[in-house]
């Protein structure tokens, strides 16, 4: 019994070493990868504190750029909103705002704020916003009808 049981042990202590030998390339790779890993991390970690800094000054200026542009930021709902309060159909207020009326369909269905493709369509939205209904009925050249 006892040869059979130091043949055992051989055989383990044989496979062992075998199996040691296999791993070596791969540990290495290994300690490579987690070496970048690190520094990988320790990347991210500084860019985030970068990211965080900027944000806080961005804030500082975007508050400003608000106030300086208030106003300007259009929803979908609010072209619609707009278009109903002057009492004007979506063809009208295309022409009010030199655009064709597949736009104004366009951004009545949008949701969220309105990409628009020139800054004067903007400033026309804009300039037509502060109209009251007997001003916009005056610039596409109608006559409001009374009550």
């Amino acid at each position: 019994m006892s040869v059979m049981k130091e043949l055992q042990s051989e055989i383990t202590r044989l496979s062992r070493k075998e199996i040691k030998k296999e791993l070596e390339p791969i540990k290495r790779v290994n300690a490579a990868q987690r070496g970048l890993i690190a520094n990988l991390r320790r990347d991210v970690g500084e860019l985030q504190r970068e990211v965080a800094r900027l944000q806080r000054e961005l804030g500082k200026v975007a508050v400003e750029e608000i106030e300086e542009t208030k106003g300007s930021w259009i929803s979908g709902k609010g072209v619609q909103s707009l278009r109903k309060r002057l009492g004007i159909t979506q063809m009208e207020l295309a022409e009010l705002t030199d655009v064709s009326h597949q736009s104004i369909v366009r951004w009545e269905k949008a949701e969220g704020k309105i990409p628009f493709k020139t800054e004067g369509t903007l400033a026309a939205l804009q300039q037509i916003r502060s109209m009251n209904k007997t001003e916009a009925w005056a610039k596409l050249g109608k006559v409001k009808k009374g009550k």
